[in-house]
């Protein structure tokens, strides 16, 4: 019997091409989340204040950030997207403004892994569905 390993993930930047920050002294926490989009849903519009990474189980999620620190997408010029599907990996933009919605037919099913600082929320919301 053998063991078989993928990488499925290895970067020091996120999805849309921002450098990763460093991690900060303190106790360091990790949180495994398992997400399920059902098809037309959004996230609200939100950042991470700390490193995640993501891996699509099924389905498919495009997500969009932005450059506006106050978090507006009306500026198309300051807008990135993708578009993940099954078996993607990637990792997760900090500080910047995104969200995710389900542009497909069926649920998008993915686990969000964060390490960060004990006790520090993993996503902030600015409280507003795009």
């Amino acid at each position: 019997m053998k063991v078989y390993i993928k990488e499925v993930l290895k970067t020091t930047q996120s999805w849309s091409g921002t450098p990763l920050p460093g991690f900060n002294s303190g106790v360091t926490e990790f949180k495994i989340l398992h997400y399920r989009i059902e098809p037309g849903a959004k996230t609200t519009v939100h950042v991470h204040p700390m490193n995640g990474a993501g891996y699509m189980i099924s389905g498919e999620l495009t997500m969009f950030s932005t450059n506006d620190p106050m978090g507006s997408f009306d500026n198309p010029t300051q807008v990135k997207s993708v578009t993940l599907k099954k078996g993607d990996a990637w990792a997760e933009s900090v500080n910047i403004w995104h969200y995710g919605e389900n542009q497909g037919k069926t649920d998008a099913e993915f686990i969000l892994i964060f390490a960060g600082q004990k006790d520090v929320p993993p996503t902030l919301s600015l409280g507003t569905k795009k």
